[in-house]
Protein backbone atom coordinates (compact mmCIF):
# COMPACT_ATOMS: atom_id res chain seq x y z
CA UNK A 1 0.00 0.00 0.00
CA UNK A 2 2.90 2.52 0.47
CA UNK A 3 4.04 1.96 -3.29
CA UNK A 4 0.16 2.70 -4.15
CA UNK A 5 -0.07 5.72 -2.03
CA UNK A 6 3.72 7.19 -2.56
CA UNK A 7 3.46 6.59 -6.53
CA UNK A 8 0.94 10.03 -6.69
CA UNK A 9 4.32 12.12 -5.41
CA UNK A 10 7.00 10.06 -6.78
CA UNK A 11 4.59 10.69 -10.49
CA UNK A 12 3.55 13.75 -10.43
CA UNK A 13 6.25 16.00 -8.47
CA UNK A 14 9.25 13.82 -8.92
CA UNK A 15 9.86 12.84 -5.51
CA UNK A 16 12.59 10.22 -4.89
CA UNK A 17 11.05 7.15 -3.67
CA UNK A 18 12.04 6.29 -0.25
CA UNK A 19 10.67 10.22 0.88
CA UNK A 20 7.52 9.73 -0.94
CA UNK A 21 7.35 6.31 0.86
CA UNK A 22 8.08 7.91 4.34
CA UNK A 23 5.06 10.53 3.96
CA UNK A 24 2.76 7.50 2.82
CA UNK A 25 3.71 5.79 5.79
CA UNK A 26 3.08 8.82 8.45
CA UNK A 27 0.37 9.16 7.14
CA UNK A 28 -1.30 5.61 7.37
CA UNK A 29 0.53 6.14 11.24
CA UNK A 30 -1.82 9.32 12.11
CA UNK A 31 -4.72 7.14 11.25
CA UNK A 32 -3.57 3.76 12.80
CA UNK A 33 -2.85 1.78 9.81
CA UNK A 34 0.71 1.58 9.37
CA UNK A 35 0.39 -2.08 9.80
CA UNK A 36 -0.81 -2.40 5.96
CA UNK A 37 1.72 -0.52 4.45
CA UNK A 38 3.57 -3.81 2.82
CA UNK A 39 0.24 -5.61 2.15
CA UNK A 40 -0.84 -5.94 -1.14
CA UNK A 41 -4.88 -4.94 -1.83
CA UNK A 42 -5.98 -8.12 -1.77
CA UNK A 43 -4.67 -8.43 1.72
CA UNK A 44 -6.71 -5.35 3.06
CA UNK A 45 -10.45 -4.62 4.26
CA UNK A 46 -13.05 -2.27 2.51
CA UNK A 47 -12.21 0.19 5.20
CA UNK A 48 -7.98 -0.13 4.79
CA UNK A 49 -8.64 0.22 1.04
CA UNK A 50 -10.90 3.33 1.49
CA UNK A 51 -8.53 5.07 3.70
CA UNK A 52 -5.15 4.54 1.04
CA UNK A 53 -7.42 5.76 -2.05
CA UNK A 54 -8.51 8.80 0.56
CA UNK A 55 -4.56 9.52 0.98
CA UNK A 56 -3.73 9.45 -2.31
CA UNK A 57 -6.08 12.18 -2.89
CA UNK A 58 -4.79 13.88 -0.64
CA UNK A 59 -1.55 13.61 -1.83
CA UNK A 60 -2.35 15.15 -5.42
CA UNK A 61 -2.40 18.87 -6.06
CA UNK A 62 -6.36 19.01 -6.39
CA UNK A 63 -7.27 21.19 -3.62
CA UNK A 64 -10.83 19.28 -3.53
CA UNK A 65 -12.02 15.62 -2.24
CA UNK A 66 -14.88 14.37 -3.31
CA UNK A 67 -15.74 11.36 -1.56
CA UNK A 68 -19.05 9.85 -3.42
CA UNK A 69 -21.38 7.26 -1.56
CA UNK A 70 -19.11 6.55 1.48
CA UNK A 71 -21.55 3.86 2.66
CA UNK A 72 -21.37 1.98 0.04
CA UNK A 73 -17.33 2.19 -0.20
CA UNK A 74 -16.50 1.00 2.99
CA UNK A 75 -19.13 -2.22 4.15
CA UNK A 76 -20.31 -1.83 7.33
CA UNK A 77 -19.86 1.43 7.76
CA UNK A 78 -22.38 2.31 9.87
CA UNK A 79 -21.66 6.13 11.37
CA UNK A 80 -20.16 8.93 8.74
CA UNK A 81 -18.41 9.71 12.16
CA UNK A 82 -15.53 6.80 10.74
CA UNK A 83 -15.19 9.38 7.84
CA UNK A 84 -14.58 12.45 9.80
CA UNK A 85 -12.12 10.90 12.06
CA UNK A 86 -9.88 10.19 9.38
CA UNK A 87 -10.15 13.44 7.81
CA UNK A 88 -9.37 14.89 11.77
CA UNK A 89 -6.64 12.39 12.31
CA UNK A 90 -4.93 13.64 8.57
CA UNK A 91 -5.32 17.33 9.37
CA UNK A 92 -6.74 17.86 5.85
CA UNK A 93 -5.63 21.31 4.56
CA UNK A 94 -8.13 20.60 1.52
CA UNK A 95 -11.96 20.78 0.72
CA UNK A 96 -13.50 17.68 1.57
CA UNK A 97 -16.83 17.29 0.17
CA UNK A 98 -18.77 13.91 1.26
CA UNK A 99 -22.03 12.83 -1.48
CA UNK A 100 -24.13 10.31 -0.58
CA UNK A 101 -27.64 10.64 -2.16
CA UNK A 102 -28.11 6.90 -1.93
CA UNK A 103 -28.47 6.97 1.73
CA UNK A 104 -30.23 10.69 1.53
CA UNK A 105 -32.79 9.57 -0.71
CA UNK A 106 -33.98 6.46 1.39
CA UNK A 107 -33.71 8.38 4.60
CA UNK A 108 -36.05 11.90 2.65
CA UNK A 109 -37.87 9.84 0.64
CA UNK A 110 -41.51 10.75 1.64
CA UNK A 111 -40.45 14.40 2.80
CA UNK A 112 -40.27 17.66 1.39
CA UNK A 113 -37.16 17.62 0.53
CA UNK A 114 -35.69 18.12 -2.74
CA UNK A 115 -33.13 15.87 -3.93
CA UNK A 116 -31.01 17.18 -6.77
CA UNK A 117 -28.84 14.78 -8.75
Amino acid sequence: MLENIALIKEVHEHMPTKKAQEEAKESLKKIELENIGLNRLNQCNSYEVFCVCFIRALMTKESDVIIVTPFHLIDNLRNIKTIISIVEKLQVKKNILILDTISNEIHYKDSSCNIVK
